[in-house]
């Protein structure tokens, strides 16, 4: 930890610096911390694009808490536990509907047989209807889709692709994937044995 910054900077002296609007101190610490953070955030919410914006959130609330750190823990503690409160709430507000993301990348993950027959035919099955549902999606709906899940762009380059930003990308897909899985749910989907 203490590597990437100098070595008689201790975790307090850098959280001093940052309060102070030091922009070095400011750079530190989303070096030291940013990337395993986003990682941690992205575990809870499923969602790259979100899990980076509530990373840069955390460091916001660093500045605008009414209970500044008082160094009782490491301060990767305290920004990992004001990370999960952002997560968590983020979760409450936008829900959970990550189902048929999720189905999309099951099936498409689901490459490997086991050699079986039925198991073979149960995912033929569900590539089939995933494939009639999404012929049946709107157009852009569709290629949202196909970008993000298919072609594994980031919400970012899926925006370039489709003349949008990240974030309506983020929400076209979010519409997408809620269309998708009430037309799979309505196709009755096959769902995988668990």
């Amino acid at each position: 930890m203490s590597d990437n910054h100098a070595p008689d900077t201790t975790d307090m002296e850098l959280y001093r610096r940052f309060m102070d609007r030091d922009r070095e101190a400011h750079v530190a610490l989303v070096e030291l911390y940013g990337e395993e953070l986003t990682a941690y955030i992205n575990r809870i919410v499923g969602n790259m694009y979100d899990a980076e914006e509530l990373m840069i959130d955390v460091f916001t609330r660093l500045v605008r808490s009414k209970e500044p750190f008082q160094g009782k823990a490491s301060l990767k503690t305290y920004l990992f536990a004001i990370g999960k409160n952002l997560a968590l709430r983020h979760l409450e507000k936008h829900g959970r509907d990550h189902v048929a993301a999720e189905l999309i990348e099951d099936i498409l993950e689901s490459g490997s047989g086991t050699g079986r027959p039925e198991t073979e035919a149960l995912r033929e099955e569900r590539r089939r209807q995933l494939n009639e549902a999404m012929i049946k999606l709107k157009p852009e709906h569709r290629e949202v889709l196909r970008l993000l899940y298919f072609e594994n762009m980031s919400y970012a380059n899926a925006g370039k692709a489709m003349k949008k930003t990240a974030r309506q990308i983020d929400g076209l897909s979010y519409r997408a994937k809620a269309s998708l899985k009430k037309k799979l749910e309505s196709e009755g989907f096959i769902y995988a044995e668990e």
